[in-house]
């Protein structure tokens, strides 16, 4: 959305692309150390999302989604 500033875009994609990313700074194969540092993107990236995303762009996005108009 045009109204996101692009530098919470960057931050969100950094985030969704090392969870993508088979790469990992400690491998999946250590079971749960493997999978901690995934969990630990995927809640800065939640937290992110909720403080820096503008507000009007959440609400257009959750009526989108939730099929609420």
């Amino acid at each position: 959305d045009r109204q996101t500033p692009w530098y919470v875009k960057l931050i969100l994609s950094v985030g969704l692309l090392y969870i993508l990313v088979p790469i990992d700074i400690f491998a999946d194969t250590i079971p749960l150390f493997g999978w901690l540092d995934d969990l630990a993107i995927a809640s800065f990236i939640i937290a992110v999302a909720l403080r820096l995303v503008p507000k009007e762009v959440m609400a257009r996005v959750k009526r989108k989604v939730f099929g609420v108009k």
